[in-house]
């Protein structure tokens, strides 16, 4: 929906006062194929999901690996603990039996890549680095330790997420735009 007169407008201020949660699937699974629709068996794909929820908005899910037959298995329950439903997301809502859109598709892997150069170039800062640019920055000593340690910690996990990224074989795939 493109918001571009006051009808329109009312009509999605009207959808945000009545929401509910969305009814998702118990489960979805997706098979990658080749251009002549044959089933492609490669793990390590990395894909990417919109779950819309209006006409507007829709949560994502990324980095969704497939397994070694070249699928994607997904559980409700994935879905919501991966995207911003797990912050709302009450079973004891009622449901808007509207059926959910998804977008999915494979990871673009010029963006991979650049998200991967970005994670190295970040995870090869130091701590004396940072505590110089914090201590720029006006913090307290007792602020940059506190700082630091959730740094340090934040650093660990994307160490963690750049290992499973770099896994990833989306270089090996054909692409072909949808026309």
């Amino acid at each position: 929906m493109k918001i571009d007169s006051p009808e329109k407008f009312a009509e999605y201020t009207n959808e945000l006062q009545n929401k509910k949660h969305p009814l998702l699937p118990k489960k979805i699974s997706i098979q990658l194929k080749n251009k002549n629709g044959e089933n492609l068996q490669m793990e390590n794909v990395l894909c990417h999901l919109n779950i819309y929820i209006d006409s507007l908005s829709y949560y994502t899910y990324s980095f969704i690996p497939t397994n070694s037959n070249g699928i994607v298995n997904l559980t409700k329950e994935q879905m919501i603990q991966n995207t911003e439903l797990k912050h709302y997301y009450d079973e004891s809502i009622l449901a808007d039996k509207t059926p959910v859109k998804f977008d999915f598709m494979v990871m673009d892997n010029n963006m991979l890549n650049g998200i991967i150069s970005s994670m190295e170039n970040y995870l090869r800062i130091d701590t004396e680095s940072i505590k110089a640019d914090l201590k720029n920055r006006g913090l307290t000593d007792s602020q940059i330790t506190l700082q630091i340690g959730a740094i340090e910690e934040k650093m660990k996990s994307d160490k963690k997420l750049l290992e499973f990224l770099e896994k990833n074989q989306n270089a090996e795939l054909e692409f072909k735009q949808a026309e």
